[in-house]
């Protein structure tokens, strides 16, 4: 068995791997020990395999790294050393496999890739590993729409959310953005359709994701326009269709929040309350601020320009985020775009009057090219950012390039009302996100159809 042949194979091409003579002998009933006590790992065990998950055997004795050794109660691996959180060491022997990392993150997405490859390798080889991913943050973007909005649009109920969540997971994501479209069961029953989920939906999507995938969800609602929370194409309008009474928090139309009423203020805060309590205190919350068109066209707002508006608004939203301990993120058109945004947005001098902790999420659903100036304008003021592609290969090739280059924050990969025809661009950009080697397409195609199910 050649080292190439192995790589031919691989989704994901790790950054070192040593093939050593002989295969692994996977036995499905083997011991499972670990010194990581504090998560709960038998949903990626029995992924993997192992049918003893539920028995995992506490071991000490390693003090600098976190290990979980199947079928070996002491593992001696010389190299406990790592340059970073999520890096990690993978050993198959005949009978044994081993993974370390400096934290337990790191540990899992070492379990993750095994799983990857015992799909991918009719048989195991003997080796050893160690990996870590090029881009630090590597989210995907899924939608969870009305369904009965009268949009074409394909399946975005809890059941397909999870499909995702499941294939994002094991192709190596480490952040997911689930978006509600009028589908968040909030208290005030006129926030969503009656035909929202429920929270004990929601909770087991949250549940599932974090406590079994180990892959965290993050909120995302938008707080400026596409106020009315579903597909503009839709006509439908998620609060003014059940309370018209309620139109002076929006501008007229309902497209945008009517940001200066002091209802709409105190509508907002209740919504990212309970938000942040539902997604367990999340370290992000995206904001959406895209497409604000007609932006400040109430009495109201018109003692300021729409520029100035925007951006006392976005600082509001920040503020009171920043005291809850979550980043805020939002995208980026209002402020900036070389390509999509078409329609108004601000003066770019309005940018430095926003704080820096807003973390920039650019986007086009076109190829930006090598050099792409959305990402230099913002990081050059001192932002962070994460660059959003959709269904375009070559986009996708451009913006992770441009992200590793430029050692940007990240990637957030949008799925948008085509979850489905998306798995395979989240499954092509979670791979490059990693590698940066472009894997083959019957390897994509092949990891979506055991993955995303």
């Amino acid at each position: 068995m050649k080292r190439n042949d192995i790589l031919k194979k691989l989704l994901i091409k790790p950054k070192k791997l040593v093939l050593k003579e002989g295969t692994y002998n996977h036995n499905d009933n083997a011991a499972v020990y670990t010194n990581a006590d504090e998560s709960d790992f038998s949903y990626l065990l029995k992924l993997a395999g192992f049918e003893n998950a539920a028995n995992v055997v506490a071991f000490e004795g390693v003090d600098n790294a976190y290990v979980l050794s199947i079928g070996k109660k002491d593992p001696q691996i010389a190299d406990f050393s790592f340059c970073d959180d999520e890096e990690y060491y993978l050993e198959t022997c005949e009978d044994s496999l081993v993974i370390a990392a400096k934290t337990v993150e790191g540990m899992l997405l070492g379990l993750k890739a095994y799983i990857r490859m015992s799909e991918e390798l009719d048989v195991m080889p003997q080796m050893q590993i160690k990996d870590r991913p090029d881009i630090p943050f590597r989210a995907v973007h899924v939608c969870m729409f009305r369904p009965d909005d009268g949009t074409e649009k394909e399946e975005s109920s809890p059941e397909y959310i999870k499909k995702m969540m499941k294939a994002a997971a094991i192709s190596g994501y480490n952040h997911i953005f689930v978006e509600f479209w009028g589908m968040f069961p909030y208290s005030l029953d006129y926030a969503h359709w009656p035909n929202a989920y429920s929270k004990e939906e929601v909770k087991d999507l949250i549940s599932y994701a974090m406590d079994k995938l180990h892959i965290r969800p993050l909120p995302q609602q938008n707080m400026t326009s596409h106020a009315a929370w579903s597909r503009i194409i839709s006509r439908k309008h998620t609060v003014l269709d059940q309370r018209p009474d309620l139109e002076d928090m929006y501008i007229p139309g309902g497209w945008c929040f009517a940001t200066e009423n002091p209802k709409t203020k105190e509508f907002q805060r209740l919504l990212m309350d309970e938000l942040i309590d539902m997604f367990r205190n999340p370290p992000y919350l995206h904001t959406g601020c895209d497409k604000a068109f007609g932006f400040g066209s109430t009495e109201e707002d018109r003692t300021m320009s729409a520029d100035v508006l925007l951006a006392k608004h976005l600082s509001t939203l920040n503020t009171y985020l920043s005291e809850k301990n979550v980043r805020m993120v939002m995208w980026a058109d209002m402020l900036y775009s070389s390509m999509d945004a078409l329609y108004w947005k601000c003066r770019e001098e309005i940018v430095d009057t926003l704080p820096k902790n807003i973390l920039i999420n650019i986007w086009t659903h076109n190829n930006p090219g090598k050099k792409w100036q959305d990402a230099a304008f913002f990081e050059d003021k001192g932002f962070e950012t994460v660059y959003s592609p959709f269904m375009n290969e070559e986009s996708i090739e451009s913006m992770i390039d441009v992200c590793r280059d430029r050692k940007s924050h990240g990637m957030l990969q949008t799925t948008w009302h085509k979850p489905q025809s998306s798995v395979p661009y989240v499954v092509l950009s979670g791979a490059l996100q990693w590698c940066g080697e472009k894997p083959a397409k019957e390897l994509v195609d092949n990891f979506s159809s055991i993955w995303y199910k």
